[in-house]
């Protein structure tokens, strides 16, 4: 790791690449990923939201998480900057479309982001 900063460095300052060439990875898209994969393996499925000074409840939520056996996570206002709601969300829609079908989608809430990107990679 300490020799990849230094060549990095050292090209920098040699002009060879500029600082906009050098991409870093996603930390929260990857941590996130991986943390719903692990989630869903172990059988503890929620949905992550994005909230505000109040929770949001919606009526009828409890019915779809008893049949999907899935809860919903309001973040409140504070929401750690490790982690990306789409990208979380995202695999667990994937999971719940292999499991379930697309039918579940019917019964979500509408303010679940991240999960009708599933749908469109699919159809591409």
């Amino acid at each position: 790791m300490k020799s990849i900063l230094i060549l990095l460095i050292t090209l920098l300052a040699f002009n060879k690449i500029k600082a906009s060439d050098v991409q870093l990875p996603d930390t929260a898209k990857v941590y996130s990923r991986k943390l719903a994969t692990v989630d869903t393996k172990a059988g503890n499925l929620k949905f992550l939201l994005r909230g505000g000074i109040v929770s949001t409840y919606r009526k009828g939520q409890e019915v779809f998480e008893k049949k999907y056996r899935l809860k919903y996570y309001d973040f409140g206002c504070v929401m750690p900057s490790n982690i990306s709601i789409d990208d979380y969300n995202k695999i667990v829609a994937g999971y719940l479309d292999k499991k379930f079908g697309l039918s579940w989608r019917n019964e979500v809430r509408k303010d679940v982001v991240g999960i009708w990107q599933v749908v469109k990679d699919k159809m591409v």
